[in-house]
């Protein structure tokens, strides 16, 4: 049984909203008329909220006075800015960007797209393993697609990129043996060897950052899957997505069984869109991606005070992947 929606909360749930009285500032003015709350709940860092209105089904994704910490707005300003500035250039799909605000004075943000629920399957209607093993083969194609088509872009490279969207190896070798101090072994030896790793990555693209199946809607209809969540998304070296899907998101058995067939079919997608790599050289992107995953949930551990939240366990997988690599 496949395990992809195993997933740690990132900080404590918030209040959602009940009615449009509680709506956030702006979001009455941007869409007049009525808006019927459909549906509210709370999440990873985040309250959530459907409506249906006369603009159509909107989602909102918020940060209310209860989350009044720099992580989680800045996850929601990194987000902000990925569909605003990026998402628009890109051939993924996603769903749109209709209202946005932030205040980085209050950590107050929020966000409204169109709502997709009612259009769209989730894993969670996927009902056979066949089913998700298939799914899980749209993701990685999803998921070189979005690779290709950022693989060293300007947006990412040039002296006039975005400074959230610059990729900084060396903050990246610096963090690693902060957090090295206070970890086990394997993340011990991941730190050790990051440098080196890291060199022989080939280029930078814009990695996904949280890659799950929780993260891929289906059109009902038929049609490309859609990719949604930019909270992590950043630039990476290409093995980064590729990595926390198979370590974080997989156990070891189905690591093993999966993970050839789906290295293949994404290196195809790769080619397909422009990326030529051989199987050698993705050994060695997907390695640093590894290491940097294992990395960066151990710093997530070591700030999680909520171990139901499922980071130890992420962690575990990790550094066993780490451990016991190549599968």
């Amino acid at each position: 049984m496949l395990h992809l929606l195993n997933r740690w909360r990132g900080s404590a749930d918030l209040d959602a909203p009940a009615v449009s009285s509680r709506l956030p500032p702006g979001v009455r003015a941007a869409f007049p008329g009525v808006l019927s709350c459909q549906e509210a709940w709370t999440g990873e860092g985040a309250g959530f909220a459907r409506y249906a209105s006369a603009h159509g089904p909107l989602f909102l994704k918020y940060l209310p006075a209860a989350a009044q910490h720099p992580r989680p707005y800045r996850r929601m300003a990194r987000e902000i800015a990925y569909l605003r500035d990026l998402a628009p250039l890109s051939p993924v799909p996603h769903a749109p960007l209709l209202h946005a605000a932030q205040d980085a004075a209050s950590h107050r943000a929020h966000l409204l797209t169109a709502d997709l629920t009612e259009t769209t399957l989730g894993w969670g209607a996927l009902d056979s393993d066949e089913a998700r093993e298939t799914a899980l083969l749209d993701i990685v194609r999803l998921l070189a697609l979005h690779h290709a088509f950022w693989w060293n872009r300007p947006e990412l490279t040039a002296s006039t990129a975005q400074p959230e969207w610059i990729w900084n190896p060396a903050r990246a070798v610096r963090q690693a043996g902060e957090i090295a101090r206070f970890a086990g072994l394997a993340v011990q030896d991941a730190a050790r060897q990051l440098p080196e790793l890291l060199a022989a990555t080939s280029g930078v693209t814009l990695a996904h950052g949280d890659i799950h199946a929780g993260q891929v809607l289906w059109p009902e209809g038929g049609g490309p899957p859609i990719l949604i969540d930019y909270g992590q998304t950043q630039a990476a070296p290409l093995g980064v997505d590729f990595a926390h899907l198979l370590a974080l998101r997989l156990n070891a058995a189905e690591r093993l069984r999966l993970g050839p067939g789906l290295r293949d079919t994404y290196l195809a997608e790769l080619a397909r869109h422009g990326l030529t790599l051989s199987p050698w050289r993705f050994a060695q992107e997907e390695r640093a991606g590894l290491a940097l995953n294992l990395l960066s949930t151990a710093r997530q551990a070591a700030r999680t005070t909520h171990r139901e939240s499922g980071v130890g366990e992420a962690l575990e997988r990790a550094a066993e992947a780490w451990v016991n690599w190549p599968d």
